[in-house]
């Protein structure tokens, strides 16, 4: 029989386990890091992890999506200081994939066999709630801008898609060229300004 633990110690031993996972794939990768090495981090046995998680990919996606939480506050934060216009927007783009490229374990998923390979251990729902996490996050801001009459009448949906179409170009990074990646990127999101900002924000 697995042993049952009280909250004080399931939170205990998420605070480890969250510590552990965040050393060993942020210094050797996901696919580097085992079950083992996680547990072993944590100072746990095996079987409490899977009382915890199904699998390391269950773990890593948990940590992810508190990494990306952790980016939308400051993204908001420093949003909620600038005024509203198309530099802003395009300043907005570049500094989330600033933090994205940064955070090692945002990292991870920016390579492609590691986001595949995260991709097909997950199940459906939880994919579409980190997407539906991010709909929630850019919807007040393109609405905002939208009120302003600073952006089309775009539908928001249609806007989310195009931001999260950047995000996929960061898969193709290698094929794309590390020399002319940041450029080519710069270059989207201008163009993405330049054609979802209304006219009369342009001449100003």
């Amino acid at each position: 029989m697995p042993k049952k633990f009280s909250e004080i110690e399931k939170a205990h031993i998420q605070q480890k386990l969250f510590a552990s996972a965040r050393d060993l794939f942020s210094r050797y990768g996901f696919k580097k890091t085992s079950v083992e090495d996680l547990t072993k981090g944590a100072g746990i046995a095996a079987g409490t992890f899977y009382g915890f998680y199904q699998s390391k990919e269950e773990l890593f996606f948990e940590l992810l999506e508190v990494e990306e939480n952790h980016i939308r506050v400051v993204l908001l934060e420093n949003a909620a200081e600038r005024p509203l216009n198309k530099e802003s927007f395009k300043l907005f783009l570049l500094e989330s994939f600033k933090l994205m490229s940064e955070n090692p374990i945002i990292h991870q998923i920016l390579l492609t066999e590691q986001f595949e390979a995260l991709i097909r251990k997950l199940p459906l729902e939880r994919l579409e709630r980190n997407y539906n996490q991010d709909q929630d996050m850019l919807y007040p801001f393109i609405q905002k801008w939208q009120t302003a009459g600073l952006l089309k009448k775009s539908s928001p949906e249609l806007i989310v898609s195009m931001i999260r179409s950047l995000v996929l170009l960061s898969l193709h990074r290698r094929e794309i060229g590390e020399t002319v990646y940041e450029d080519t990127l710069k270059m989207l999101i201008s163009t993405i300004a330049e054609g979802l900002f209304s006219e009369e924000e342009k001449i100003q």
